[in-house]
């Protein structure tokens, strides 16, 4: 794999297990915990609730087996749980279970699927790496396109973080004036796309149907 690739996941991950969430006493509560590091009450209130189905709970939860934040690591109970919470359109775990899927080569097309879900949805890193990944190109899966890569990194840069920034910066001294403006003009146009917590079909369904684009 390209080390680009790796810094990028590694990069992606590290942002994502610091974010905080904020719907529901008891998510509150566990976030609160999660942030002090207490996370013997983190998991008392989140497994109630991961267990009802709510996608935040579920992904932070997935956070602390991923990272073994107060549990035994159990990477395979922390994609689970991820899965579960993509299925309801859950953009932070559409990332995880994109970026793994799509850098460690599992299953490049449905991971290039979920990051442009999660990317869609406003998610700065997977917009990022989406972006990144355009300006790479990653063969038959995803042929190089610099208007595309543009649009995403203007897109994930729109907060003017230096991180962000910088990598616009650096993709766009690789690409000409004319892809840049139409990366602009198309990052200009855009509209986040929001998913209801609760549809007739899940998105991870909805993306395993042929596409019409």
């Amino acid at each position: 794999m390209r080390p680009w690739l790796w810094r990028l996941l590694f990069c992606g991950f590290a942002i994502l297990l610091s974010t905080e969430f904020s719907t529901g006493a008891d998510l509150n509560v566990a976030k609160h915990a999660y942030a002090e590091k207490d996370y013997a009450t983190a998991l008392k209130e989140l497994a109630p609730l991961a267990k009802q189905g709510n996608a935040e709970a579920e992904v932070l939860l997935g956070r602390m087996y991923l990272m073994a934040y107060g549990v035994l690591r159990d990477p395979d109970q922390a994609y689970k749980l991820f899965e579960a919470a993509a299925a309801k359109g859950n953009a932070d775990a559409e990332f995880f279970l994109g970026s793994r899927a799509a850098l460690l080569h599992e299953d490049i097309p449905r991971g290039l699927k979920l990051l442009q879900l999660s990317a869609e949805q406003g998610n700065q890193d997977a917009q990022l790496l989406l972006g990144k990944t355009y300006l790479q190109g990653l063969g038959r899966d995803l042929p190089r396109d610099p208007v595309q890569a543009d649009m995403w990194l203007r897109l994930a840069a729109n907060h003017n973080l230096p991180f962000y920034q910088n990598e616009l910066l650096a993709a766009e001294q690789r690409m000409n004036a004319a892809d840049i403006a139409k990366g602009k003009a198309l990052a200009d146009a855009w509209k986040p796309k929001h998913t209801p917590p609760h549809g007739d079909m899940s998105k991870l369904e909805r993306i395993s149907e042929p596409q019409g684009k």
